[in-house]
């Protein structure tokens, strides 16, 4: 199974009047743009996805359903409590269950929670640190579901502008 961990585009700064709640904050059009860019990277990469799931917070949501739109993926984008900003590592891995009938998987979370996983994927629990930038995405390949700790390959990790220039000329 290949995972895609995608950060949610830019939202909101937190404490933004109307926005009490962290969940509520939704994506800026600059991250709008942002996840717009990301998901063309990954249609001109070929990425096959077959399943998109997200943090049920507004701006991993409002992430995905710009991806899937780019995509023209026509399946739901997946709510996964398990990718929420206060998940535990081990618990997002159990929860790739529910998902291991699919090769391809993008999942659209939050720092600090996806570099702690990512970490913990590919190298154990204490043996790599990793930080996302905003609309950031790796690529893992696990070999089974739940995956043990560090058994999985980090195949690639870039950032949003490095996803948008992929494939178009100077």
């Amino acid at each position: 199974m290949r995972l895609y961990l995608l950060r949610h585009a830019e939202a909101i700064p937190r404490g933004t009047t109307g926005y009490a709640q962290d969940a509520a904050r939704p994506l800026t059009a600059e991250g709008r743009r942002q996840a717009r860019q990301v998901a063309k990277g990954l249609q001109r990469l070929g990425v096959p996805v077959e399943v998109i799931a997200a943090s049920p917070y507004v701006r991993a949501a409002q992430t995905a359903e710009e991806v899937a739109r780019v995509l023209a993926f026509e399946e739901p984008v997946r709510m996964l409590e398990a990718l929420r900003a206060e998940a535990k590592p081990r618990e997002t891995s159990a929860a790739l269950a529910a998902l291991a009938s699919h090769d391809h998987v993008v999942l659209v979370g939050h720092e600090p929670h996806l570099g702690a996983w990512l970490a913990e994927l590919v190298a154990g629990e204490d043996g790599l640190r990793c930080v996302f930038k905003k609309g950031g995405v790796a690529c893992v390949e696990v070999g089974r579901v739940p995956p043990p700790r560090g058994s999985g390959t980090l195949r690639w990790l870039m950032t949003p502008k490095q996803l948008g220039l992929i494939g178009t000329t100077p």
